[in-house]
């Protein structure tokens, strides 16, 4: 066999290897209480600030503040609306600005990371869930769960520019480099996709392709070539190809998953998993192989809130029923830091782009 054919026998062997080996052990390492009710966490850009959004609370204590490295609380943001509750959050990419969605009192808080105050209220649809942002920061796309639609804005001046159409209760949302916007409503089984034909008007083509029950979260892999979708109440994983538009993969994983994060090479996907009997654990999904695995959080009720330091090596999770907030360590995983995991906003929604705006 000449040299070149060995080279490809190992080449292949080695990857086959590295596919079905089993991954190395992956610990909690440290918790801390959280208000009411903990919904989403976040950590910025820069590694700096990590958030929690406490939705049980009302007017005060609407976001807290820890630092990452210790889940030390720090401070809060108290929205002080007689209907002010927080809960999901995204931060711009310079780490300046924290948007979160008051849902009851369907607006977006924008605070100031340097004071920790609220800064401006931005009105949007009805009870506004998960927002996501350009990688520039200067749009900002927010999901309306009761007025079944999407709604763009500029960050500028915060005037609206597209609203999307969508099924009952909108929650997950995605945008690829490519223009095309993805959202799910949660209480059917399609995604509303809507494109930009060449020359044309933004968002003009539009259609509805079924995918899974039920869909609460949605991210996109780094190469954007698929979508990851949280198929709650079927306990499942979905991945969906972009270029299709199509379900290429159904993972069973744990009860009722909910937030999710990818790593940056793409390989792992983690997932917290809300539903009993596995609502004490997140679940790591292997994209080499489709294996999936459950690492057990000690103290977790009800994982909810997940997200993914920029240099992934801390995947930081809420319990809802707890009232906590964990943080996993997986550098064993091994996952290098590249550029554009260091730039992008650690939760995977936020690096959903809008440039074709």
């Amino acid at each position: 066999m000449k040299k070149s054919g060995l080279f490809l026998v190992f080449a292949a062997l080695s990857a086959a290897g590295l596919a079905g080996a089993k991954a190395p052990a992956l610990q909690v390492v440290s918790t801390a209480e959280t208000g009411s009710m903990p919904k989403a966490v976040v950590v910025s850009p820069d590694g700096k600030h990590l958030v929690v959004t406490n939705f049980g609370f009302w007017k005060t204590k609407n976001v807290y503040w820890y630092d990452p490295a210790t889940l030390k609380k720090i401070d809060q943001t108290d929205f002080n609306d007689k209907d002010g509750n927080a809960v999901e959050a995204v931060f711009s990419p310079d780490s300046k600005t924290v948007y979160v969605s008051n849902f009851n009192g369907n607006n977006i808080k924008v605070i100031d990371t340097a004071t920790r105050k609220v800064t401006k209220t931005v009105d949007v649809g009805l009870r506004p869930k998960i927002t996501i942002l350009s990688k520039d920061g200067t749009k900002m796309m927010v999901a309306n769960w009761d007025s079944y639609s999407a709604t763009i804005y500029d960050t500028k001046d915060f005037k609206q520019l597209y609203k999307l159409k969508a099924n009952e209760h909108p929650r997950g949302i995605a945008i690829t480099n490519s223009g095309k916007a993805y959202i799910a409503g949660f209480e059917g089984d399609e995604l509303d996709i809507y494109s930009t034909p060449e020359g044309g008007d933004g968002f003009s083509v539009h259609k509805k392709v079924k995918a899974c029950k039920h869909v609460r979260h949605m991210t996109l892999s780094p190469d954007e070539k698929t979508l990851y979708l949280s198929c709650y109440y079927l306990g499942q994983l979905g991945a969906w190809d972009v270029a299709t538009d199509k379900m290429k993969k159904l993972v069973q994983i744990g009860q009722e998953p909910k937030s999710s994060a990818v790593s940056s090479d793409g390989r792992w996907v983690f997932i917290a998993n809300f539903g009993a009997p596995d609502n004490d654990s997140v679940s790591v999904v292997d994209t080499t192989d489709w294996t999936q695995r459950f690492v057990k959080v000690p103290k977790m009720d009800q994982g909810c809130g997940l997200t993914l330091a920029p240099d992934q090596k801390t995947v930081w999770v809420t319990g809802w029923n707890s009232r906590t907030v964990h943080a996993i360590d997986v550098s064993p995983l091994g996952v290098a830091t590249t550029p554009a995991a260091s730039a992008s906003a650690a939760p995977s929604p936020s690096s959903s782009v809008l440039t074709k705006l």
